[in-house]
């Protein structure tokens, strides 16, 4: 350490860019190297700062936002910068920087841990606040894997420390999105607009992907049916065709892998994480439906809705959970 803090002393420019713009706060990060970024940091390394070039992972990515997107493996440094950017005077920060912050906490639930998002959350409670129009970091989340994930595994890692964190904290799953800008007729041009992280998911997410489907399947009858006539024209074989046969073969492999990977995404997000979350979304209005039975109806003996028992809102919830899933377009006036 004594090496290091002897060559950090001779350095003029502390947020000084290397030829792919890379600061030396960016290499300690992905070094994951606690120490020299505790030093770096005292003397005024930027973790706002931007590499320009494409030439490194994650190059678009300032150092904060970088030490998130390594993931869970990088948790002790995400929750040393998070330290660190609750100290700083934030009325300094530009119009890219305070973008950048309103960031942390969607990529914490993204890729880091229930115990970092929390962290990044309270600390960043005041931008939320000032920044209550566009996504939560549910809905983030939520779009970014259902509409990009590739991987079953993946979505289900990321998708069960969602449903921990609402767990704890239910309240984003009922807000709604509203969108920053209108256009000139005086209404949204998001499509999300109005909906609910689970109304994005159900109404917006699994449409794409059953759209793909759609797609495969009749890019995939068309596919063969082409075949089948290139057939009947196409000489014995030969070497070429024997190298186009086996280039076809890999490709079509490909993409009916890619397939079932998506529908197996489909078959998790409609059976087992849409009714979770909604089960979750849920707990408060029966939390709120058993205190004003027992404590405001239920004191009015004539009142038959305060004799709700606790068998009878489960029915009730159950339906709601078991409705969600069989006939969801009935419950888009609930989340759209």
């Amino acid at each position: 350490m004594s090496e290091i803090q002897s060559h950090m002393d001779k350095i003029v420019n502390i947020n000084f860019q290397c030829s792919t713009r890379l600061t030396a706060l960016h290499i300690a990060i992905m070094q994951n190297n606690l120490d020299v970024v505790s030093m770096l940091l005292e003397r005024g390394a930027d973790m706002m700062v931007l590499p320009l070039k494409n030439t490194a992972k994650n190059e678009f990515e300032c150092p904060l936002l970088m030490a998130f997107k390594l993931g869970d493996s990088h948790e002790d440094m995400q929750l040393l910068l998070l330290r660190a950017l609750s100290g700083m005077n934030r009325d300094k920060f530009n119009r890219v920087a305070l973008g950048n912050i309103t960031l942390v906490t969607k990529y914490a639930m993204m890729y880091s841990t229930v115990r970092i998002f929390f962290a990044a959350y309270k600390m960043n409670s005041p931008t939320l606040v000032l920044n209550s129009t566009g996504f939560n970091p549910l809905m983030f989340t939520i779009l970014r894997v259902g509409l990009f994930g590739k991987d079953v595994v993946d979505c289900v890692k990321i998708l069960e420390r969602v449903l921990e964190i609402v767990d704890q904290d239910s309240s984003m799953s009922w807000q709604r999105f509203g969108a920053a800008k209108k256009n000139r007729g005086g209404r949204s041009g998001s499509v999300y607009t109005g909906a609910t992280a689970l109304g994005m998911m159900v109404f917006h997410v699994l449409e794409d992907r059953k759209k793909r489907c759609v797609e495969y399947l009749q890019y995939a009858s068309n596919r063969d049916e082409g075949m089948a006539q290139m057939a009947q024209y196409m000489p014995t074989m030969g070497v070429y065709q024997s190298a186009f046969l086996e280039f076809q073969m890999q490709r079509n492999a490909e993409q009916m892998c890619f397939h079932d990977k998506n529908v197996a995404i489909m078959a998790y997000f409609g059976k087992e994480f849409t009714p979770c979350l909604f089960a979750k979304m849920l707990t408060p209005m029966r939390i709120a439906l058993g205190m004003s039975t027992h404590f405001r109806l239920g004191s009015c003996k004539d009142c038959k809705v305060g004799q709700l028992n606790g068998d009878t809102m489960n029915i009730i919830f159950n339906e709601l959970v078991r409705g969600i899933v069989t006939s969801p377009r009935e419950y888009k006036h609930m989340l759209c």
